[in-house]
């Protein structure tokens, strides 16, 4: 997937483990997704029964999540609004916003 920013530059998002990707689970959801894990946890106690909770667990993430991804030019972002549309939002003022997705 390629996102072509206002700046002019190309946000490429072609593999795993991007520095400018991220995944945004809204907080209406998050105590949904603690549950299951919770459920997923205790309900493991074969590896069939672990396997099958575990896929649960990608499913629901999948389902709750919207992605992220920033410019690494200017900073700004572009989120999924969960119907296959991107909505963008510029950083505020002179803020040096870059790597915010990066995880570090």
């Amino acid at each position: 997937m390629k996102i072509q920013c206002e700046c002019g530059h190309m946000i490429h998002d072609g593999t795993d483990g991007l520095g400018h990707k991220g995944h945004l689970i809204p907080d209406r959801r998050w105590d949904e997704l603690a549950d299951a894990i919770d459920a997923a946890i205790e309900t493991g106690e074969t590896p069939r029964h672990r396997e099958a909770a575990a896929m649960r667990m990608r499913v629901l993430l999948n389902e709750m999540s919207r992605t992220v991804w920033q410019c690494d030019a200017c900073g700004m972002l572009y989120m999924d609004n969960g119907h296959r549309q991107l909505r963008a939002f510029r950083p505020a003022g002179d803020e040096d916003v870059l790597g915010i997705l990066s995880g570090r």
